[in-house]
């Protein structure tokens, strides 16, 4: 289950870890561009890894990354 750090509002799965692992170092931050798409279900963002998948309700999209609705730069 995802789980927002009230400290540094990152998502992390906490079924993973005991507590944020970027606030304890155990994560770095990706810096990198990524691109996102707005979910059609819950208003959410959805990241694409070979779909798209909802980071808050898990809803999939099956299209490509080109497919997206703009670029997240870090």
């Amino acid at each position: 289950m995802m789980q927002m750090c009230p400290w540094c509002d990152k998502v992390y799965d906490e079924s993973e870890y005991s507590r944020c692992p970027y606030c304890s170092g155990e994560l770095e931050e990706d810096t990198k561009e990524r691109p996102y798409k707005d979910c059609p279900n819950c208003g959410g963002i959805m990241y694409w890894d070979c779909y798209w998948e909802c980071s808050n309700c898990s809803c999939e999209i099956h299209t490509d990354e080109d497919d997206n609705d703009g670029i997240i730069e870090r």
